[in-house]
């Protein structure tokens, strides 16, 4: 088992750098596919953190942790910004539908990854908020 932590600043940018280390850990347990699908979710994760938690503004900390061993991966993204409502995850279902005639910017991040990781949890302790997301092999 090795567990490995990580810290950004909330700007973008910074979500690159993320996805490199994260494509370069989890090809340890996973097929192409799969990496390619917990990238995409850690990215979902990390900008809604900026984008909602810290209202987009620079300066905050974004903390990644992975935590691997031989039949998981357990990926927490945390933040000290302002707490989601953790009815948001429960109500939020897999399913999805796109109107034509009223198309939808935004709002797929938490469909997106209940639909591709096996448990998705949220809660927030001592004034940090965790989005918890495992991915089994």
């Amino acid at each position: 088992m090795s567990k490995i932590k990580l810290v950004i600043d909330s700007c973008y940018e910074n979500i690159d750098l993320i996805g490199t280390c994260i494509e370069s850990l989890s090809s340890r347990l996973f097929e192409d596919q799969q990496c390619n699908q917990i990238n995409v979710c850690v990215y979902e994760a990390v900008t809604n953190c900026i984008r909602h938690s810290y209202k987009g503004s620079r300066g905050h900390d974004v903390y990644i942790s992975f935590d691997i061993n031989e039949n998981r991966l357990i990926l927490d993204i945390s933040d000290s910004g302002l707490a989601m409502n953790p009815k948001i995850l429960e109500s939020t279902s897999t399913t999805f539908q796109i109107d034509p005639e009223n198309p939808q910017e935004g709002g797929m991040g938490l469909k997106i990854i209940k639909s591709l990781m096996d448990e998705v949890s949220y809660h927030t302790e001592q004034g940090i908020n965790h989005l918890t997301m495992i991915k089994y092999t």
